[in-house]
């Protein structure tokens, strides 16, 4: 919703064109256009701009629960059942969500649980709720409710890659639920050479995060890493007189096992998958200690020892480099 049906909208008011695109280019490099006005092609999809409050809430066939699926500034009136419950909210320009409830009684709310988060927290009138979330489900919260009471809902954001699916090496941006487009013209003619390479393990601490290689940009939500410019893609066009390219897709140029300024000197070489020896490594992180860490590369390079990837004193190097780093 965010990504594609929002960012196919462009962020302008108009009262001669709706302003929505034929399709959304993913090429590298390539630019939304809003034209076609009057045809059948111009008016492509513009259903959809009205249909953002649907699906935010669901209720159970029972009307035993509500299910809050999206995290959406909206007002929902429930008569049947006695319920006015407001959210307000930010998202996805901010990790956070606060319910109130107007009305009392039973009613088990259910909470959507972003597949990609972690560390979701909820409380309940200012009250911790010591239940663990986990992602991809929906945590429930079923009590005697008044009127009155507040949900906080916290949703941290981390960035994170999303890869693509025929090659692990093509992957897309994201922070929190919100995708990052580069913001830049293609640096080549086909699909392949217009990729932009990017590097981020040589930032990578214990924790696995790629935000040590993110710096703030001049934007809310904007930043800048590989000396670009990561924009959300749902900020579609908002100056009247351009159209920027974009980039939905880099590609991940890690060539040798590096361990922050360490290098090993050794290739970092990839499974027949695609899969690097860093891709499988950093993909346990976090990692709660040094010594967790080395567990774990040891593990990794002697499975690439196993597949014929490293030798012996490729080995040794890895992990004197790793020690040498922390």
């Amino acid at each position: 919703m965010h990504n594609q049906i929002l960012g196919s909208r462009r962020d302008i008011d108009s009262a001669e064109s709706p302003q929505v695109t034929y399709f959304v280019p993913a090429r590298p490099g390539q630019r939304r256009s809003y034209g076609n006005v009057g045809t059948c092609c111009g008016g492509t999809g513009m259903e959809n701009h009205t249909k953002y409050q649907d699906s935010i809430y669901f209720r159970a066939a029972d009307e035993s629960a509500l299910y809050v699926n999206l995290y959406i500034d909206s007002t929902l009136r429930w008569p049947e059942k006695g319920f006015i419950v407001i959210q307000a909210t930010k998202y996805p320009a901010e990790g956070a969500s606060r319910l109130t409830l107007n009305g009392s009684g039973p009613l088990e709310i259910k909470l959507r649980v972003p597949p990609w988060v972690k560390g979701y927290a909820v409380r309940i009138n200012g009250a911790l709720h010591n239940v663990a979330a986990v992602p991809g489900t929906y945590l429930s919260l079923n009590r005697q409710w008044r009127s009155g009471d507040t949900i906080d809902i916290s949703i941290p954001f981390r960035f994170r890659v999303e890869r693509a699916l025929d090659n692990p090496a093509v992957q897309s941006i994201f922070y929190g639920p919100t995708l990052l487009a580069v913001q830049g013209a293609a640096v080549g003619n086909s699909l392949d050479s217009g990729l932009i390479d990017f590097s981020f393990y040589k930032h990578l601490k214990l924790g696995g995060d790629l935000a040590p290689a993110m710096a703030p940009g001049a934007k809310p939500m904007h930043f800048t890493t590989n000396g670009q410019t990561l924009a959300p893609f749902y900020v579609a066009d908002p100056d009247p007189a351009v159209t920027s390219p974009y980039h939905l897709y880099v590609r991940r140029h890690e060539p040798s096992v590096v361990f922050g300024s360490i290098d090993s000197g050794v290739p970092n070489r990839a499974r027949p998958d695609g899969f690097t020896f860093l891709d499988v490594l950093w993909d346990q992180a976090p990692f709660p200690s040094q010594g967790q860490f080395l567990a774990v590369l040891d593990s990794v390079s002697a499975d690439w020892r196993g597949r014929g990837l490293l030798t012996d004193v490729e080995r040794a190097n890895i992990r004197q480099a790793a020690e040498t780093w922390q």
